[in-house]
């Protein structure tokens, strides 16, 4: 049995599932949860290593402390990645009073959630807590207001628990991932949808391994978030920085988007 334990929340696919990976490659036994409980099993066993899986719905908050009692009781809990997310395109007032509801509730609460129950179960032996943000926490994201506002939270709740664990003397790493457009079923699955064409606006959408490789570096950092690729972090934060010229350059993106959703149709 590992000395040691990861957790990643949403590893059924994805970004997810190739972190949990290489969580495992590194010496951990990761446990791999999604509201999916069948896909998470299938993912489990894709990794290996000894990893195993639950049934998990992060918008549960008392959730994530039995997930972080099954972690501790194979083993000391190192590693804890809130990864679980959703995502809803199209203007912000089109959405249904129970997406606003799932989309604030798996964001935001459940990386609070969880991050608190890592926190509870680290203490003083310490840890690292990674939460995915996304690169549209740094700058206005037409189409994807909603999510945009999750993980703008997502990384203003880091760098401020980042804060409380040092007051605390707890030596435990809060970190944030910030990466543009992965190449995975969230970002695939909405090819044909007219709200997201801003997804498709940018550069070639990452490889999922490549992120989970710059999500590990991370965690081992001092740095406590990181944007990848690095240069579109200073480019998001310019837009960020002047509103009005920053929506300008994103209706254009927008409009790009479109046209390249248009020729694939």
């Amino acid at each position: 049995m590992s000395s040691t334990t990861a957790v990643v929340t949403g590893a059924g696919r994805g970004l997810g599932l190739e972190i949990a990976r290489q969580l495992a490659v590194a010496g951990n036994r990761v446990l791999l949860t999604d509201i999916d409980g069948d896909l998470a099993r299938r993912a489990a066993a894709a990794v290996g290593h000894d990893a195993w899986s639950a049934q998990h719905d992060v918008r549960d908050p008392s959730s994530h402390r039995d997930i972080a009692a099954q972690a501790c009781a194979q083993g000391r809990l190192a590693v804890w990645v809130n990864n679980a997310g959703i995502l809803f395109a199209g203007d912000c007032w089109t959405h249904t009073d129970k997406q606003m509801t799932d989309i604030l509730n798996t964001n935001v609460l459940g990386v609070i959630s969880g991050s608190a129950a890592a926190v509870d179960s680290m203490g003083s032996s310490g840890g690292a807590i990674l939460n995915i943000a996304s690169l549209s926490a740094l700058a206005p994201v037409p189409g994807l207001a909603l999510y945009a506002a999750t993980k703008a939270a997502v990384l203003s709740f880091t760098t401020s628990l980042q804060g409380d664990l040092d007051h605390a003397g707890l030596p435990i790493r809060a970190r944030a991932l910030c990466p543009d457009v992965v190449h995975t079923d969230m970002v695939t699955s909405r090819a044909d949808d007219p709200g997201a064409a801003i997804l498709f606006a940018g550069p070639k959408p990452l490889v999922a391994e490549d992120v989970a490789r710059a999500a590990l570096e991370l965690l081992e950092g001092r740095q406590i978030f990181r944007v990848v690729p690095r240069w579109r972090g200073l480019v998001a934060r310019s837009s960020g920085a002047a509103p009005s010229l920053g929506l300008k350059t994103m209706a254009l993106m927008r409009g790009r988007g479109e046209r390249r959703q248009r020729e694939r149709a």
